[in-house]
């Protein structure tokens, strides 16, 4: 081949994985802006549901257990290692926004967390029983709970989004929760623990003292982002790249 020819091909490559690499840029955008949309269409739907359930509250035992990692004064479950910033993620797991966030978002959140970039607390909410007539939220986060004690926090709660019903309102039922553990990595005697745990809840007194935490805070909808203590504007969450900016610079 000559090298006039060789030339011309690595030049048509290099502009194919070019091209290739921009289209995945724009729909990750897209795919984002879309969820942005949602989150602004239910956001007050969802912070007027909140408001309402402060009218019937789930007693909240201050002495309850609570998972590895997770301190009475530091109820979000850790993911990564790092020290700052901070990022804050308040989510229901019935909530279809948070599932959006968590498909679009939730792998870059991963990854700044396990390279040490971000120190990210997942606080799960349990306000949308209310709204729904089932107490899916409720176990659903007592069982996040139990994964946390089996490692894996990351892994567990973008499979429960992941497995979200189509039909609002549907809820999880034990076995689902259990079977997650199992889609998420926990074997052995460490899932047998984990099922155990599901199945006496007994991370629901954590699951309602981090719904109070949230709103103690001052959280009305979900999701809401905080970093190093400020609520992140749903406006400023325009592009993958520009959230990921966002931490870098917080990090400073």
């Amino acid at each position: 081949m000559s090298e006039s020819k060789q030339s011309t091909r690595e030049k048509a490559a290099a502009a194919r994985a070019a091209a290739e690499a921009s289209e995945r840029r724009r729909e990750r955008t897209v795919r984002l802006v879309l969820v942005l949309v949602v989150l602004v269409v239910v956001g007050g739907i969802i912070g007027a549901a909140l408001w309402s359930t402060k009218k019937d509250e789930k007693p909240i035992d201050a002495n309850a257990p609570l998972p590895a990692g997770i301190s009475k004064e530091q109820l979000g479950a850790p993911v990564g290692a790092a020290t700052k910033p901070v990022l804050d993620v308040y989510e229901d797991f019935q909530c279809p926004a948070c599932a959006n966030l968590e498909k679009v978002l939730g792998p870059t959140i991963n990854q700044l967390a396990n390279q040490g970039k971000v120190r990210v607390n997942l606080h799960p909410m349990t306000f949308l029983d209310s709204n729904l007539n089932n107490d899916a939220s409720l176990r659903a986060a007592a069982a996040f709970g139990c994964a946390v004690d089996a490692g894996a926090t990351a892994k567990y709660h973008s499979t429960v989004f992941a497995n979200q019903p189509a039909q609002e309102g549907v809820g999880y039922t034990n076995d689902q929760l259990k079977a997650f553990g199992k889609e998420a990595g926990i074997t052995g005697a460490a899932y047998d623990k984990f099922a155990g745990c599901v199945d006496a809840q007994t991370y629901q007194g954590w699951a309602n003292l981090s719904q109070g935490e949230a709103e103690t805070r001052g959280v009305t909808s979900t999701p809401s982002l905080y970093l190093n203590g400020q609520e992140i504007p749903r406006t400023e969450l325009t592009t993958v790249d520009a959230f990921v900016k966002k931490i870098e610079a917080a990090a400073k």
